[in-house]
């Protein structure tokens, strides 16, 4: 029998100002949404080009709920969801009483299949919850085509790809939330 070996993802790379910055906030007096909560939210919107505005959330999982949430995703709803993702985009979905229906990725960058949208909506859906996976834009052309000849909600989970361009726009700011 082959022994098993392990594949690793990535390996945290973590500076000792990363190290000193955390250890300041935990001896401070508030744990989120304190200065150096704020501080961040307002270098992020800079880096992502000083418009709009930023959310610190203790998860990804707890963005995505919000935005679903905030954009009135509830009972009865479909939400299109790519099949190669973290169990917390899903989760997110099912928090707000929809029903995530899967589409199937892209063999050559993981990405959800814009060609296989179309099929996948129902007069229940009422939106598209991607996920720019390991940093490598969706197609976001195709999907904001399909998302507005149906009238959907496009739902950009960015944790994988903050930083990425999309025809020079950060992924996060093409569809409705991000």
């Amino acid at each position: 029998m082959t022994p098993r070996r392990e594949i690793a993802f990535g390996k945290p790379w973590i500076t000792d100002s990363e190290r000193l910055a955390v250890a300041d906030v935990l001896a401070g007096d508030v744990l989120t949404h304190g200065p150096q909560a704020r501080a961040f939210e307002e270098e992020f919107v800079d880096f992502m080009g000083g418009d709009g505005y930023a959310l610190c959330t203790s998860s990804g999982m707890a963005a995505l709920h919000l935005a679903y949430w905030q954009l009135g995703i509830g009972a009865g709803d479909e939400v299109i969801v790519t099949s190669q993702t973290h169990v917390a985009t899903v989760h997110a979905i099912e928090f707000v009483g929809a029903r995530p229906v899967f589409v199937d990725c892209r063999l050559v960058d993981g990405n959800i299949d814009s060609s296989l949208l179309e099929d996948a909506v129902t007069p229940r859906t009422r939106a598209i919850g991607l996920v720019h996976f390991l940093g490598i834009p969706c197609a976001m052309d195709e999907i904001m085509e399909v998302a507005r000849s149906h009238e959907l909600l496009v739902i950009e989970d960015c944790a994988l790809a903050v930083g990425a361009r999309f025809n020079g726009v950060h992924v996060g700011l093409i569809g409705d939330a991000g």
